[in-house]
């Protein structure tokens, strides 16, 4: 059995959003550059891991299928970056979130894995980056599906 897990997540960073970086697993910031837009992997980078045997048989001959929840969080601007409190980019920050929803939606093929959905977009306002340092953004949550053997 060979789970595609950081192939995947190289997979993701590798989409083009425009005005937006995004970091594979190796590349998460101790610190985020405040000129620009980052996606990174959160800490708690996979979750809800569940396997579903679809075919007899042991160890690398059983077919399964597993799914399990990839975690980002989106660093839009700094907070005090402008002259009002949150609400100031909310509309720009929605534009943005709809740009990473399309282009994952829009995936044909994403190497090492069958499939790819947005779950969930969570803690839309005030976030906080590896430093600690609080941010505009959200969380976004991404499903995925993988046939192993």
């Amino acid at each position: 059995m060979a789970l595609a897990i950081s192939t995947v997540a190289d997979s993701i960073s590798k989409l083009s959003v425009t005005g937006l970086t995004i970091k594979d697993i190796n590349e998460i910031p101790a610190g985020t550059d405040s000129r620009g837009k980052t996606l990174i992997p959160k800490p708690n980078f996979m979750t809800d891991f569940s396997m579903e045997r679809d075919s007899f048989g042991g160890g690398s001959t059983a077919k399964m299928t597993v799914n399990y929840t990839l975690n980002y969080r989106m660093l839009y601007k700094p907070v005090g970056a402008g002259r009002q409190n949150v609400l100031e980019y909310y509309d720009d920050l929605t534009s943005m979130i709809g740009l990473v929803l399309d282009a994952v939606l829009a995936i044909d093929t994403l190497t090492g894995t069958v499939d790819i959905v947005p779950l969930s977009v969570t803690n839309m306002g005030l976030v906080n980056d590896p430093a600690d340092q609080a941010w505009y953004g959200c969380d976004f949550a991404f499903r995925v599906m993988e046939f192993v053997n």
